[in-house]
Parts: structure tokens; C-alpha cells; sequence
């Protein structure tokens, strides 16, 4: 089968950058925010082919023969990963993912029952990875116990000290605890703990203190502020990659990115949005472990937690070309530079930005310069 070139779905979330993507892929319109871009087959946006079908029609209609007969069984017949590019210019909603045992018995029980509240959109974890295309910065992951009793500890409020009390006492089984008082942050509590970051991050540089008032500028009142103090600022260089987990709560912030995903859309929030806060269920599906952060990036291996769902290779075109080949679908996304691609039967140009989807079965080089990456499934 032939690969397809890609039309990216276009995601204009109000925290978008203006610039970011339109500048890099030439996608979008300067001037107007720009979030996300898509390639993938996930029904609120799937990537678009050449002969006007979408990415998920093409998988729909052909299944096996696209995705290969080992993918298409365990995955249900659909491509279990989503490829975006991703341009903050502000922070994200903080949130958390489920894992899987709890989307299952969560999707599961909500089909059983009409009346049940629809918590989970489907029956999928989404763990994540994040390969920094620029300076890339986010929240992610929680603080050591230790070290987030410190950060609470320098802010002499009701809320931190609460929550600074429930650590020292209870260890890391009260993180849930310390995390939901900082969530139930009223209006006036996050506008107390802003004054009292202020001489914080002016006197001795305080990162933690710094984040509370850069969050604050862009959501007023938000608890989410307060929840930050208990998160791990990340700074990702360009090529170096963070793998979060379901249930590990993360806040993206500003930079450009690829960004690998389970093909869920499952998220609970805790704040810093003005959509709906879930707190119980972001609280019931809390991974206390830390984010696996690369520098450079390397492929997730067994002993990273890697997602059954994909797997993210990165290849230097230095030498001039670059095979591409083996079972399963992937989807191969230029990061850098520009050249061709081709397989057996065509072949098409691939600028900065700009990808292609190879069907099962495929064999393709990459050609001219910069760096591609490649998103395929991990063989069992």
C-alpha cells in the first residue's frame, strides 16, 4: 500500500501561540492563536487525505490491510495514536489523564448506566510524550514529598500550611490530601498567596513563587495557582523529550512541540481553565511518580514505562537519507529542514512541519536535510 500526505486538523484553543506553529510549519494564519495541529485519525479532528477522505475514513474502510492485523486486533481496529504539534502561549489546563484500569471500569460502568454522569468520553488511558522542537516549559509531574513541604512552607497562609501539615505527618500517602486542599482554593485564598509570592519572587528569585504570579497573570483566582506550588517546573532544550504517564498531573506553558499521544480523549482538570474542574477524579487517578524526562531524547524502553500504544524515534538526516520500514502504520512528521519522502509508487515532498501517514506494509526513505520523526506501534 502507498503512503498519503497529511493535512493537518487545526486546533485554535484560545491558549494558543500566534506565532509558534505558523511560523514553523507555515500552517494557520499569523496573527490568530494556533494550539494544536493534528495527524491522526481521532474523530474531533482527524488529519485529512489528498483524495478529501480523513485519516479515520481511510482506517475505517480498510482497517487490517492499513494498520496490520496484530494493530488492528489489539487496538479495535483503530490507529491508537495521535501525532500534534503543540504551541502554548499561555499555560494549558493543569490535568490528569486516567489510567486504565480506571477508564475502563469507568467507561464500562457509564454505559451500564444512562443516568451515570459522563466523566469518561472512552474506555482509553492517554499517556503522553513531549519532544521540545524549541525551549519548551511546562508543569509536570509532582514535587518530592520533602521538597514540596519546603516550597509550601514559604508561604505563611492558611492553604500551603494546611497542605505543608498533612505531608510532614502523613509521608507521601498524603499527597492526594495536600494536593485537593490547594484545589479547593477559593478566589481570595489564591489572591493572598500571589501577594504573599510577590516579595518571594522579587527578593531572592523564587521559581516557585515566579510561577504562582506568571500563572496568576493569565488565570486570576484560579486554584489551579495554588496546586502548582506542589508541581516540578520542567525546561526541555530542543530534542530533549519528557514521557508523562496517565495520571501524572502536568500544566504545558509556552515553546513548541511534537507531541505523541494515546488516542484518547480523556482528561480531568484541576485548574488554570475556565472548563470544567474535576478535582475527585483528577485526585482518584494521581500518579505520585515523577515524569520520565530525556536529555536527548531516546525511544521509551521497558524500563520508562513505555506506552503500549507508540513509540517516537527521532533520525538525523546528516547522512542524506533515512529507511523507514517494518509492520504496523506510522506516521513520519519532518521537524527540521525539508526534502522528499518516497516509497515504491510515488513520492512527495515533506517541508518543515508537514507529514505523511505509511499504511502497514509500507517502505519508505526520507530524504534531504534536518531531522524526522517517526511514530509507529511497539511490537509485542
Amino acid at each position: 500500500m502507498t503512503m498519503h500526505r497529511l493535512e493537518a486538523s487545526q486546533k485554535d484553543y484560545a491558549w494558543g501561540s500566534r506565532s509558534a506553529i505558523q511560523d514553523h510549519a507555515g500552517i494557520g494564519t499569523a496573527g490568530e492563536p494556533l494550539a494544536e495541529i493534528w495527524y491522526g485519525a481521532h474523530p474531533s479532528g482527524p488529519a485529512r487525505l489528498e483524495d478529501g477522505r480523513t485519516l479515520e475514513e481511510l482506517i475505517r474502510a480498510e482497517g487490517p490491510a492499513v494498520l496490520g492485523a496484530d494493530v488492528a486486533e489489539r487496538f479495535g481496529g483503530a490507529l491508537p495514536f495521535l501525532v500534534k504539534l503543540i504551541a502554548p502561549g499561555q499555560a494549558v489546563s493543569l490535568q490528569v489523564h486516567p489510567r486504565a484500569e480506571r477508564a475502563r471500569e469507568g467507561h464500562t460502568a457509564q454505559l451500564a448506566d444512562p443516568s451515570r454522569e459522563r466523566l469518561f468520553v472512552d474506555p482509553h488511558h492517554k499517556p503522553e510524550q513531549i519532544l521540545a522542537l524549541t525551549t519548551f516549559e511546562g508543569l509536570v509531574g509532582l514535587r518530592p514529598v520533602d521538597e514540596a513541604a519546603e516550597v509550601l512552607g514559604r508561604l505563611d497562609h492558611p492553604l500551603p500550611r494546611a497542605a505543608r501539615v498533612a505531608l510532614v505527618t502523613g509521608g507521601e500517602a498524603a499527597v492526594p490530601r495536600a494536593l485537593a486542599l490547594l484545589a479547593q482554593a477559593s478566589v481570595a485564598d489564591v489572591d493572598e498567596l500571589v501577594a504573599l509570592a510577590r516579595p518571594l519572587a522579587a527578593g531572592e528569585g523564587d521559581p516557585a513563587a515566579s510561577t504562582v504570579l506568571e500563572l496568576a497573570e493569565q488565570y486570576p483566582g484560579d486554584p489551579g495557582v495554588a496546586v502548582s506550588l506542589m508541581l516540578r517546573r520542567v525546561r526541555l532544550e530542543p530534542g530533549d523529550s519528557v514521557l508523562v504517564a496517565s495520571g501524572v498531573p502536568h500544566a504545558y506553558l509556552s515553546g513548541l512541540a511534537l507531541e505523541v499521544m494515546a488516542n484518547s480523549d480523556n482528561v480531568f482538570r484541576l485548574g488554570l481553565t475556565a472548563k470544567r474542574v474535576d478535582v475527585e477524579e483528577s485526585i482518584a487517578n494521581l500518579l505520585a511518580a515523577p515524569a520520565v524526562v530525556n536529555r536527548p531524547h531516546r525511544p521509551a524502553g521497558s524500563d520508562t514505562g513505555a506506552p503500549a500504544e507508540f513509540r517516537l524515534d527521532v533520525h538525523d538526516l546528516g547522512s542524506g537519507e533515512v529507511a523507514i520500514a517494518g509492520p504496523g502504520p506510522r506516521v513520519v512528521v519532518r521537524l527540521s529542514g525539508a526534502g522528499p519522502i518516497r516509497d515504491d509508487s510515488r513520492r512527495i515532498a515533506l517541508p518543515q512541519g508537514g507529514a505523511v501517514f505509511l499504511p502497514h506494509g509500507s517502505h519508505a526513505v526520507a530524504e534531504g536535510s534536518g531531522r524526522i520523526a517517526v511514530v509507529s506501534v511497539p511490537a509485542t
